[in-house]
């Protein structure tokens, strides 16, 4: 069964990935509001189960800092899964990972919190676009 990422305009499948659930639920109220869906995973443990499981999450949206598996190392973990998945990394705590280092280990996007609606859904929307770029140019390579 392959996933065929959807066009433009059309429905993404949204993974958040955060131990603090209020921020959780506020980010997935956003996203939804634009019609996408969102699936919340509260460990980094959950969010690779989860990935593994359904191939069709198009973005990744996770904390930098949670117990266990920090979002640095889950980002390391989902670029071995898909090297294309967009993951957009977002923090409190600007002194643990600076946006070139996040860019670096492949992160789509860096978002210090608290952080405006808007510059979620602008993050989410560039993600998306390149995913659906990424897709498009290697179905037809």
């Amino acid at each position: 069964m392959s996933h065929v990422t959807p066009e433009l305009g059309m429905q993404t499948k949204v993974l958040i990935v955060e131990d603090d659930n209020a921020m959780a639920q506020m980010c997935a109220k956003l996203i939804r509001r634009r019609g996408h869906t969102v699936v919340i995973a509260g460990t980094g443990q959950d969010a690779l189960a989860m990935i593994r499981q359904a191939a069709d999450i198009d973005v990744v949206i996770s904390d930098v800092q949670m117990p266990q598996m920090s979002g640095m190392q889950l980002l390391v973990r989902l670029r071995a899964l898909d090297a294309n998945l967009p993951i957009i990394l977002m923090t409190g705590h600007a002194n643990l990972l600076s946006p070139s280092e996040a860019l670096a280990l492949g992160a789509a996007d860096y978002i210090m919190k608290p952080f405006e609606p808007e510059t979620l859904i602008c993050s989410l929307e560039r993600a998306r676009h390149s995913r659906q770029k990424l897709t498009h140019h290697s179905a037809h390579s």
